[in-house]
C-alpha cells in the first residue's frame, strides 16, 4: 500500500512538472498577430513643388508643415528658389554679428554676420502674449540651413548693405551650379575662391581670413545674381 502512494506522488508530481512549458507556448506571440511593417508613405502633391505664394499675400511665414521639414535637414538649392525677388516670404535682417543655435543641429552654433538676410520659417510670441514682448523666430539662412533667433536680434528693415550667409558651392547640385556658371562674374569669383581656399595653408592666418573674403564675395555675387531674377532649374531635392 505504502508502495503504491509513493508511486502516486510520483506520478503526480511528474505531470505538474511539464505544465509551465505549456502555459509558455500559449503566451508566445504566433506570426499570425506580428504586426507587419508600415510601408514608406508616397510623397503628396504639396511636396512635389514649392509654394510661391500665402493667405497674406506678401510678407508671411513659410507653410508650417514645409518649415518644419525644411528646418530638420540641409536644403541650399531650395534656399536659392525661396529666396527669389518675387517670392511672398517675410525676410529679416540681422542686427550684429553672434552666433546663434542651429536648429535640429544638436546644439550646434553658427556664425552669422551684421545685416545678413533671412526668411522667417516661424514666429512664437513671447511671455506677453505678442511678438513685440520678446518672441522667437527660426528663420532661413542663404545656405539652406536654419537658425533659432530672438526677437530683439532682427530687423524687418532692409539695410543698406544686407548680405547672404555663406553658400557652399559644393553642395549645390549639378543643374544649379550649371545655371550659376553661364554667369561670367560667378565663374571668375568662383575661380578666386577655389584658388584662395584649396590651397594647404587655406586654414591658418592671414589665409584663413582671405579665404573667408572670397567666399563671402562669391556667396554675395550668387545672392545678387538671384536678386536680378536668374532663372535656376527646380531643385533635385525636397525637404
Amino acid at each position: 500500500m505504502r508502495a503504491l502512494l509513493i508511486c502516486m506522488v510520483t506520478v503526480l508530481g511528474c505531470g505538474s512538472a511539464r505544465e509551465p512549458p505549456a502555459r509558455a507556448a500559449i503566451a508566445a506571440p504566433t506570426p499570425a498577430t506580428t504586426s507587419p511593417t508600415p510601408e514608406a508613405e508616397p510623397a503628396s502633391p504639396e511636396r512635389m513643388a514649392l509654394p510661391t505664394s500665402c493667405p497674406s499675400g506678401s510678407g508671411c511665414s513659410l507653410p508650417t508643415e514645409l518649415g518644419e521639414r525644411l528646418c530638420r535637414g540641409s536644403y541650399p538649392e531650395v534656399a536659392l528658389h525661396l529666396f527669389a525677388p518675387k517670392t511672398p516670404w517675410k525676410r529679416a535682417y540681422l542686427r550684429k554679428s553672434f552666433q546663434a543655435w542651429h536648429v535640429g543641429g544638436r546644439g550646434e552654433m553658427r556664425e552669422l554676420r551684421a545685416s545678413e538676410e533671412v526668411l522667417v520659417v516661424s514666429e512664437k510670441a513671447g511671455a506677453g502674449g505678442g511678438l513685440g514682448m520678446g518672441g522667437a523666430f527660426e528663420v532661413l539662412r542663404w545656405d539652406g540651413t536654419c537658425v533659432s533667433l530672438m526677437e530683439d536680434e532682427i530687423s524687418f528693415r532692409k539695410p543698406g548693405g544686407a548680405v547672404p550667409a555663406n553658400i557652399d558651392w559644393k553642395k549645390l547640385d549639378e543643374p544649379t551650379k550649371s545655371a550659376l556658371g553661364s554667369e561670367k562674374e560667378i565663374v571668375e569669383l568662383r575661380n578666386a575662391w577655389a584658388k584662395t581656399c584649396d590651397g594647404t595653408a587655406a586654414d591658418r592666418e592671414p589665409a584663413k581670413t582671405k579665404c573667408e573674403l572670397a567666399l563671402r564675395r562669391f556667396s554675395l555675387a550668387i545672392a545678387q545674381t538671384i536678386g536680378r531674377g536668374k532663372e535656376l532649374p527646380p531643385p533635385t531635392s525636397l525637404p
